[in-house]
């Protein structure tokens, strides 16, 4: 009996010491993990295509009434820019080309009108379409179409040239009415008001600036006089040339035409009348329903850019239109000039009638082009 009862002690204690040697059991993962609040890194989009620049090609069609030297020269620019348009260029006086661009209107062959002032401008632009210049903010309302039919490029006031080694300081004329004096039949050259767009902007300075009269009469009968002393010599080019070269005394032109020669040439002369300028800007226009209105609009914002600007102002005397860019100072000060109140309505709507009245007018003619 005792052994039994120590066998039965030994393997209690064996029991115990199992118990109390026992391993603790691994630890398992059961408690779930504070989740990652964090903000993911940001995954770069892929980066979008570049747009493929414009590409502008075809061709525009200009009818121009500057001289070639002018118009090469900005065409050359606006080529270096846009190599792959094609400029087709028709040049003629500012008559010329506007009774081309009204005879062609059912079928036109040209997109852009380009020069003349913008009175004979006005009288066509029943052949015209609206263009706002991406510049037109730049532009005082003065030198542009209400309704954007045309646009101004330059200013251009009127002058008399004259050669200095023909007229001496003292006889030099003063006012539009000093010529008509017979002292100068035949010494007056020039071009013609019914094709030139400068000649019909100075005879109807002339006819203004020396009238009284509500319809213009006695500025008319003026003119008529001083006509009795005018050569037509040709086109506007023919005027100051002949006056440079010494044909003619004295030149009706514009302030940038003859700057040209003036600025370099001691023994010539820009005369402001006293009576009155007019600073009528020349222009330019798109040919209503033109085959190219991309193109041409191309190219008239070009013309308004501030490096042909600058070098029309700087190479060929042209006063900006743009208010933010600084006149020639080589050439007087606008505010220095006398300028008429120009009757805008009468010379631009009422061109056929101003014309058919200078039709009437004899004059001495030496070559008409």
């Amino acid at each position: 009996m005792k052994k039994w009862i120590s066998i039965c002690l030994a393997l209690v204690m064996c029991f115990a010491l199992a118990a109390c040697t026992k391993q603790p059991a691994p630890t398992t993962n059961d408690t779930p993990s504070a989740p990652d609040v964090s903000a993911p890194e940001p995954v770069a989009p892929a980066p979008e295509p570049e747009p493929e620049p414009v590409k502008h090609e075809g061709e525009v069609s200009v009818y121009v009434a500057h001289n070639a030297e002018q118009y090469n020269a900005v065409i050359e620019m606006f080529n270096a820019v846009y190599p792959d348009v094609e400029v087709l260029v028709v040049s003629a006086g500012t008559g010329d080309c506007l009774q081309r661009i009204a005879a062609e209107s059912n079928n036109p062959q040209c997109d852009v009108m380009w020069g003349g002032t913008t009175e004979s401008l006005e009288a066509y632009k029943q052949y015209f379409q609206p263009f706002t210049s991406e510049y037109d903010a730049f532009i005082d309302e003065m030198f542009k179409d209400p309704d954007r039919l045309w646009t101004g490029e330059s200013q251009q006031p009127a002058v008399i040239m004259y050669n200095k080694n023909l007229v001496s300081e003292d006889e030099a004329p003063k006012l539009w009415t000093d010529l008509l004096d017979a002292k100068w039949e035949g010494k007056i050259a020039s071009a013609n008001p019914g094709s030139s767009g400068s000649a019909y902007t100075l005879m109807c300075n002339i006819v203004q600036a020396t009238s009284t009269a509500a319809d213009y009469a006695d500025g008319w009968e003026n003119f008529q006089n001083i006509a009795k002393n005018i050569i037509l010599s040709g086109g506007s080019s023919s005027v100051y040339k002949g006056v440079a070269n010494g044909e003619y005394s004295l030149g009706l032109t514009l302030e940038q035409l003859a700057w040209v020669y003036v600025k370099d040439n001691a023994d010539l002369g820009m005369i402001y009348p006293e009576d009155g300028s007019t600073n009528v800007p020349d222009g330019f226009a798109m040919i209503k329903d033109c085959k190219n209105p991309e193109n041409a609009e191309l190219f008239m914002n070009f013309l308004l850019t501030t490096e042909v600007q600058q070098l029309m102002s700087d190479d060929h005397g042209r006063r900006t239109v743009r208010n933010d860019m600084a006149q020639p100072d080589a050439l007087p000060k606008l505010d220095d000039i006398y300028f008429i109140n120009y009757d805008f309505a009468c010379w631009g709507a009422g061109k056929e009638a101003a014309v058919a009245k200078w039709e009437g007018i004899e004059v001495n003619v030496v070559a008409v082009q």
